[in-house]
């Protein structure tokens, strides 16, 4: 929290502002800002907060500002408190890290930090400031931090104000310092500085009382400011012409220890408050944080609240609004001694304030801080409120985070409200933990029935019943027992009765890497699922408000692709694009986008490829689809694989395997693009290593296995490991012959072409001859396919998809050698590989990038390349 006092262009004071300039700390944190990492420690009240916050201000650097508290102790909670900070700078930033969720893992991490490295402008300052760092001790978030300031930004420098040194390593990985520190002995006022403030405040004093004043107070800012206000406050000791106060020497006593802070507060700040203004602060007490508008609200409540705010305003150097983070912020000591304070107020009075506060951060979607003020007011019907506004799937963090405040709280809250198990139960799934949802829910259900019938036990019911079909749909891929549809009918029934629909976010599906979980390639299996699936899609989206709309079709268009059945497929996959649109399925439909490009692809039609890319970019307008950002990414990363434009994948993608955190369900679809990305870059035992990690909820379907192995058959085959390749070839065919499954090896083109032709060569055992050779023409047929569309999609296919050819004619005067430097970064090279393909040096690469970023007000490669394309 700012530790306002005395500094750089700091108001001291009430209405009349009065600015303290201290060019010396302004210096050291000049001088500090060329290392990667500050370490700004000292105890409360020495100003460390102020002096970053001003100096920051008016050297006017991009800054992102995080307020830490204890409760950043839990990872998604901090994680959201940082992508909150994140947004003050860039909201699609905040976006992409708020899907990816809080980085545990070293794997997590360089998926984390691949983010920023498309996004961070180069010729920018950044600055990260985290405040209170001292009261961080969690060793995920501890770590977290010591990856990050060691990450390999130049341009990017962290903060870390703390009372105390922080408990992490400072050095990089190579061993050298990444921290300059600046202290509490840097931070004390020297005499001559508290002589400055003293004149500036009109007050003088004598050298015995300056000696004094400066030993007592030490140079501590804190115990300067109050030994001011009670100078100015006291009875004069003498008169002066000028009508300054004047001191003889006599009327100073040391009053400004540190034992008697609380007491000076009440005397000299708290004293002259009329008693509403006080209650009010007390209760500001209370948040954990004051954004503009909480305050506000807080203060409607009172009978006068608008003066409230403007007298609260007035008091000076102990309230601040920081305009970093939009919110006020109180001085440490002043809010200790707030604290002590809340026991005046009444049980319901704090309840009102955190009931205020929960509802803010709700709206603002602030969840975990809502649910934690939720559950100090003692409302767990705020908190089931709150998860109703959640996904179907809630992210990892948030579910864990919830569900163990529901379980430390609950146990006779749950006696008397049944919704809760509702509410357990889809924190369970969301967890993966479905055998201990299916038992808590298969023991209510009883319960509820004896009851007399009324809307609300309908309600559960059909809670408790849509769950358990869900978890029976998941659970289907290994069982084949597809006797859920019948829950889907009770939930159905149910819901009739109860008159109760449920709405987004709930009511949008979260769909697995394949729409067709079934985990056998025994003929006809498939056929029998969709045939369920397409009996309980219209109870479900009757029951929870078109959830699973268009489902049933995707499925029959998937069937159909992997047959390479086109046309049957392209029909589908159009049909479920409409009705997932109708029903608000927005995985749905970004699901059956991503077929119809596969599909378009396959056919050679350019064009509609062109309008499908397009729409996926469209739809990241969607602040409601809450996890497209990782969608596009595996889409576009699939597609670049395809056309050997590799450089175009999202950097996380690019990592060693680590999943994201939505949705857990759809991590093989991950895995896959992973894999193939590895293949494409001829790192083929990354590749195989990406395959093994496959982790879907309970195994990968039929189709998984099929993709995989085909995969793995082509891999091991440019291994040298010619048994490998047709042992693995041999069992993807086995997976792939029951539902004449063709396309996973068509869409390996080239590869499986070569494979398939040395098979046909050698008469590999158990690999039939028609097979082999029409799988070598389909993928000769598809290879030529691919060949033309990278030629048509060289470039960053969210911007035009026509770099390579836009840098040949850009109608900006680019000097020959800058478009030839242009041409190989719009085809990925990094400058080094620049360098040598056309024999010059690094620097002078450098120079030519910069006069071209200049000549077309790019600010990045991406940036330059999209420019080029546009004057086309």
């Amino acid at each position: 929290m700012f530790e306002e006092l005395i500094h750089s262009n700091v108001p001291i004071g009430g209405d009349n502002q009065i600015y303290l300039e201290r060019p010396r700390i302004d210096q050291l944190l000049e001088r500090a800002l060329e290392s990667r990492t500050i370490i700004v420690t000292a105890g409360a009240g020495y100003g460390k907060t102020r002096a970053v916050y001003s100096f920051l201000k008016k050297n006017h650097y991009l800054t992102v500002w995080m307020q830490l508290s204890e409760w950043d102790n839990a990872g998604s909670r901090f994680w959201e408190n940082f992508t909150g900070a994140i947004e003050a700078i860039s909201k699609e930033t905040a976006e992409r890290l708020a899907e990816t969720g809080f980085p545990e893992t070293e794997r997590q991490f360089e998926r984390y930090l691949a983010i920023p490295q498309t996004l961070v402008i180069q010729s920018v300052k950044y600055v990260f400031v985290y405040d209170d760092f001292h009261l961080i001790q969690d060793k995920k978030v501890l770590r977290f931090m010591e990856h990050s300031i060691g990450s390999p930004f130049p341009n990017i420098t962290s903060i870390l104000i703390s009372r105390s040194d922080p408990p992490i390593k400072t050095t990089a990985a190579r061993g050298e310092l990444i921290a300059a520190r600046i202290t509490e002995a840097d931070l004390k006022f020297t005499r001559e500085e508290m002589g400055e403030y003293f004149r500036i405040q009109n007050i003088r004093t004598s050298p015995q009382t300056a000696a004094a004043l400066y030993r007592d107070t030490e140079g501590w800012a804190f115990a300067i400011h109050l030994s001011a206000l009670f100078l100015k406050n006291a009875p004069p000791l003498g008169g002066s012409a000028s009508g300054r106060r004047i001191d003889t020497g006599h009327g100073y006593a040391p009053i400004v220890m540190r034992s008697n802070i609380f007491r000076l507060i009440e005397t000299e700040i708290m004293g002259p408050l009329r008693p509403e203004l006080r209650k009010f602060l007390v209760k500001l007490s209370l948040c954990d944080h004051l954004p503009l508008e909480l305050p506000e609200l807080i203060a409607k409540a009172e009978r006068d609240g608008g003066k409230l705010i403007e007298e609260m305003e007035r008091i000076g150097s102990f309230i601040s609004f920081d305009t970093y983070r939009n919110a006020y912020q109180i001085h440490h000591l002043f809010l200790e001694y707030l604290e002590k304070q809340q026991d005046t107020l009444t049980p319901e009075e704090k309840r009102a304030v955190w009931e205020t506060a929960a509802q803010w951060c709700a709206e603002n979607n602030q969840k975990m801080d809502a649910a934690s003020y939720y559950e100090k007011a003692g409302n767990f019907n705020g908190i089931i409120t709150l998860i109703y506004t959640l996904p179907l799937i809630v992210p990892n963090h948030t579910a864990k985070f919830i569900l163990e405040l529901l379980d430390r709280k609950a146990q006779e809250f749950r006696k008397e409200n049944s919704a809760l198990i509702l509410v357990r139960a889809r924190l369970l799934v969301s967890l993966g933990r479905f055998t201990e949802a299916e038992d808590e829910l298969k023991g209510t259900i009883p319960l509820m029935e004896a009851l007399p019938p009324c809307s609300s036990i309908h309600r559960v019911l059909l809670g408790c019943y849509i769950i358990r079909g869900f978890i029976g749909f998941t659970n289907s891929i290994n069982t084949a027992d597809y006797g859920f549809a019948a829950l889907f009918e009770r939930a159905a029934f149910h819901s009739a009765l109860s008159g109760y629909i449920t709405r987004p976010p709930v009511s949008v599906l979260a769909i697995n890497s394949y729409i067709c979980r079934v985990g056998s390639s025994q003929k006809g299996e498939m056929e029998k699922y969709i045939a369920v699936l397409t009996a309980i899609a219209p109870h479900a989206a009757r029951v929870m408000g078109g959830c699973m709309m268009g489902m049933d079709d995707l499925a029959k268009a998937e069937l159909a692709f992997f047959r390479g059945d086109m046309p049957e497929a392209e029909k589908q996959a159009r049909t479920a694009l409409l009705r997932s649109a109708e029903g608000m399925q927005y995985e749905i439909e970004n699901r059956s986008l991503f077929y119809l490009l596969r599909i378009y692809l396959c056919s050679g039609n350019y064009e509609e490829m062109r309008r499908i890319l397009k729409e996926m970019e469209d739809r990241l307008d969607r602040t409601y689809y809450l996890n497209r950002f990782i969608h596009r990414d595996v889409n576009m990363g699939w597609f670049y694989t395809q056309i050997s434009n590799t450089a175009w994948i999202a950097p996380w993608l690019k990592n060693d395997f680590e999943e994201s955190d939505l949705n857990f369900m759809a991590h093989g679809l991950e895995i896959l693009v992973k894999a193939k990305y590895h293949f494409a870059e001829k790192r083929y035992p990354a590749a195989l290593a990406a395959l093994e990690n496959w982790k879907d909820d309970v195994g990968p379907p039929v189709l998984g296995k099929l993709e995989t192995k085909a995969l793995e058959a082509v891999c091991r085959y440019q291994m040298k490991d010619r048994g490998g390749a047709f042992a693995a070839l041999k069992q993807a065919h086995e997976l792939a012959e029951p539902n004449r499954f063709t396309m996973p090896f068509t869409e390996l083109g080239k590869d499986m072409r070569t494979l398939a032709l040395a098979a046909l060569k050698e008469n590999a055992p158990g690999l039939p001859t028609v097979w082999l050779e029409e799988v070598r023409r389909n993928a000769a047929a598809y290879a030529k396919k691919l060949y033309a569309a990278a030629k048509l999609f060289g470039g960053p296919v969210a911007d035009t998809g026509l770099a390579r050819k836009a840098v040949k004619a850009v109608p900006v005067p680019l000097a020959r050698r800058e478009q030839e430097v242009l041409s190989y970064l719009s085809q990925g090279f990094t400058r080094e590989e620049i360098a040598a393909a056309l024999g010059l040096s690094i620097n002078t690469i450098k120079s030519n990038i910069r006069s071209i970023y200049n000549k077309l007000g790019a600010v990045n490669r991406a940036d330059a390349v999209r420019i080029a394309a546009e004057n086309f």
